[in-house]
Order: structure tokens, then C-alpha cells, then sequence
């Protein structure tokens, strides 16, 4: 049993001797996409979890991702960072949110509260995530503040001196909706 659903597994068939050229691209937008991801696994499988039907929320980010932000021609693909999306769903988002970086070593994130608009609550919690490409590494918190509260930050002195890139968006209290994340940009710390 997996997920509820009865499975079975056969053996897999033989494999042919070679891939096609474009199997070979797929592959390695499978590889670049995966490394990407991989750290985020526990955000993106709370993040995805209400689009998840059948599989987790991370294979669901995985696999929009790697079908939108993914550019460039094999074998020389990239990550398109302001194409990724941490979060996906229909709960609306606040509008034009910024992030700076403060002399503590924390990215600070601001943003006008928006509560009350559609499904918006003043309560809904903001996820955020820095990517620092050059160490391949992520920082994330999914619970800093409440959408009402207009600020969060998170300390990401380990990245000091690289460029980032990073997203917010929000969840509702009980984890049920979600916003399409945002990217707030690239940033020199």
C-alpha cells in the first residue's frame, strides 16, 4: 500500500544501450532540479501539500519546476530563480514585497498587509527562503510572522558575502491554502 492505493511492482524492462538525445536532456534537468530542491523537502511538502493528489508535495514542486523553471539548451541548462515557486495555491498574496539585508546578518523581508482581501487572513503565517547558488545552499522557515505583522527576517550570516536569491509567500493557519510564493530578488549581502 502506498498513499492508500494498492501497488505493485514488476521488474523494470531491460535497458536499451544507450539514452536519446532527448532523454538526455531530461535527465539532466532531472539532476540540475533535484539538487536545487532536495534541501526543501520538508517546506515544499507542506508548501505543495493541497496540489499533492497521489504523490508528496515535493514531487509536485519537483515536477512544476522542472517544467517551468528550467532554461537554456542541453547540456548547457540553468535555473531560471525567479520562475521557481515554493508554494503554490490560490490564497492571495501581499503585493510588491521587498527584502533587504541588515547589518545583523538577517534578510528582512516587508510587505503591506493585505488581510481581509478574498480568503486573506490577518493570522496566515509567511514561509521565506534564501538560495545562495555559489554554495548550493538554503536557508527556510516556514512560521517567522503573521501576515498582519507587514515584517519577518531570517539570520543567514552563514551566507555572508554571496548573492541570494530569495522568495516569500504564506500559508493559512491550518495549512490547508497557500499562496504562490514570490521571488523578492537577487541580493549582495
Amino acid at each position: 500500500m502506498w498513499k492508500g492505493k494498492a501497488v505493485i511492482r514488476s521488474r523494470p524492462p531491460r535497458k536499451r544501450s544507450g539514452s536519446s538525445p532527448l532523454q538526455k536532456q531530461q535527465q539532466a534537468k532531472f539532476v540540475l532540479m533535484h539538487k536545487f530542491l532536495k534541501p526543501l523537502l520538508p517546506l515544499l511538502n507542506v508548501t505543495y501539500n493541497n496540489l499533492a493528489f497521489q504523490m508528496t508535495g515535493f514531487n509536485k514542486a519537483f515536477s512544476y519546476n522542472v517544467k517551468n523553471a528550467i532554461t537554456g539548451e542541453y547540456p548547457d541548462l540553468k535555473i531560471d530563480y525567479a520562475m521557481v515557486l515554493i508554494g503554490r495555491g490560490d490564497l492571495p498574496n501581499v503585493m510588491m514585497p521587498v527584502s533587504v539585508f541588515s547589518k545583523e546578518g538577517k534578510l528582512v523581508f516587508n510587505w503591506t498587509d493585505n488581510s481581509r482581501k478574498g480568503k486573506a487572513k490577518a493570522f496566515d503565517k509567511a514561509f521565506v527562503a534564501v538560495y545562495c547558488e555559489k554554495n548550493g545552499e538554503w536557508e527556510f522557515d516556514l512560521n517567522l510572522a503573521k501576515r498582519s505583522d507587514g515584517t519577518c527576517s531570517i539570520d543567514i550570516k552563514e551566507l555572508a558575502n554571496n548573492e541570494v536569491h530569495s522568495y516569500i509567500g504564506f500559508i493559512t493557519e491550518n495549512g490547508k491554502d497557500v499562496t504562490d510564493s514570490l521571488y523578492t530578488g537577487l541580493i549582495k549581502l
